[in-house]
């Protein structure tokens, strides 16, 4: 018994010392390595969403206005007409940043540009005005808005408006014609009125030169098909009345010495009023198969006590009683009166 007893004792330590020899698990992997695996997965979604607020970000389109002068127009004068009541309301600098983006110049339909010419002395070249298409409402003149510079510009330059489909309003006034070749209103369907008075040349020209052609602008009007009104009153321009037989009212007062060799109205089929009041007329030429409702001639021939104007030297007329009518004033004894001309 005591032998059995010796041998249970040894046997359960055998037991003991093999459970003692067995490999003990390995300890847990500490915390701070599981947090340098998930550190660099933070980093790059911060590092993703920083690229896409980039990539959201919209780049502005500054538009280009070489003459400075223009860019002021926009930047600092109230050049934007909002109601259409032909009175300027605001700037186009919505952001104050000193420039014209494309989502400023946008959409815009009236359009205001005053310049101040006492500063300016010579032209503002409107490069750039390409940029506003929807235009329906154009004025460009004089102005007394301070930060306007000097212009260095010594050769002529146009006024091309061919690219504003939309203009239906046009007003350019007191430009310096001696610095201006053309205006160039070519295929703009959707003009009804222009207004163009007061565009002759500037204080800085000498007026015993004025007869020289340098002095005139050239006015091109082909495609106008929609061209009811016309105002070049005081003004010097060259114009064929050919390219728009659509007019209704013309008025050519007080040229001024700009009048032309010919007042010839001859394609204007449609024309019921019509001024060339105070002018100095050799020629007039109204035969154009129908009879203006209002013709203004005063200061001309015997149509006051104190007529500025002679009589007219040479009229032809159609062969209607009501238009002799209207020209007896303007011819003495001395006037030739036909209704047979050559065009």
């Amino acid at each position: 018994m005591k032998n059995k007893s010796i041998l249970l004792s040894i046997l359960i330590a055998i037991i003991s010392v093999l459970i003692s020899c067995e490999p003990t698990p390995p300890e847990k992997a500490p915390e701070v390595i599981s947090e340098e695996k998930e550190t660099p997965v933070v980093e790059e979604e911060e590092e993703e969403e920083e690229e896409t607020e980039e990539e959201e970000t919209p780049v502005i389109e500054y538009l280009d206005f070489p003459d400075p002068n223009f860019k002021h127009a926009l930047v600092n004068t109230k050049c934007i007409d909002v109601d259409n009541d032909r009175i300027g309301d605001m700037d186009m600098d919505s952001n104050d940043d000193g420039e014209i983006d494309k989502s400023e110049a946008e959409f815009i339909e009236n359009l205001i540009l005053q310049f101040n010419y006492w500063d300016i002395k010579r032209t503002v070249d409107i490069t750039g005005i390409e940029n506003f298409k929807d235009l329906r409402s154009l004025i460009i003149t004089s102005g007394e808005s301070e930060g306007f510079i000097e212009s260095t510009k010594t050769e002529p330059i146009s006024y091309n408006l061919t690219i504003l489909t939309q203009l239906e309003f046009l007003r350019i006034t007191e430009l310096g014609t001696e610095f201006f070749d053309s205006i160039d209103l070519t295929g703009l369907s959707s003009l009804v009125e222009a207004d163009l008075w007061g565009n002759r040349p500037s204080f800085l020209s000498d007026s015993r030169e004025w007869e020289d052609p340098i002095y005139f602008t050239e006015l091109k009007l082909t495609g106008c098909s929609s061209l009811k009104q016309l105002r070049i009153m005081n003004s010097f321009f060259i114009v064929d009345f050919c390219q728009v037989p659509t007019l209704e009212k013309l008025n050519m007062r007080y040229l001024e010495a700009g009048e032309p060799e010919v007042f010839d109205f001859h394609c204007l089929t449609r024309l019921k009023w019509l001024d060339i009041s105070e002018n100095t007329i050799e020629s007039l030429i109204l035969k154009n198969t129908s009879v203006l409702e209002t013709f203004e001639v005063s200061y001309i021939g015997s149509e006051a006590d104190h007529s500025n104007y002679p009589f007219v030297k040479y009229i032809c007329i159609d062969d209607i009683p009501e238009e002799y009518e209207q020209i007896t004033t303007l011819i003495d004894q001395n006037t030739v009166v036909t209704t047979d001309c050559t065009f």
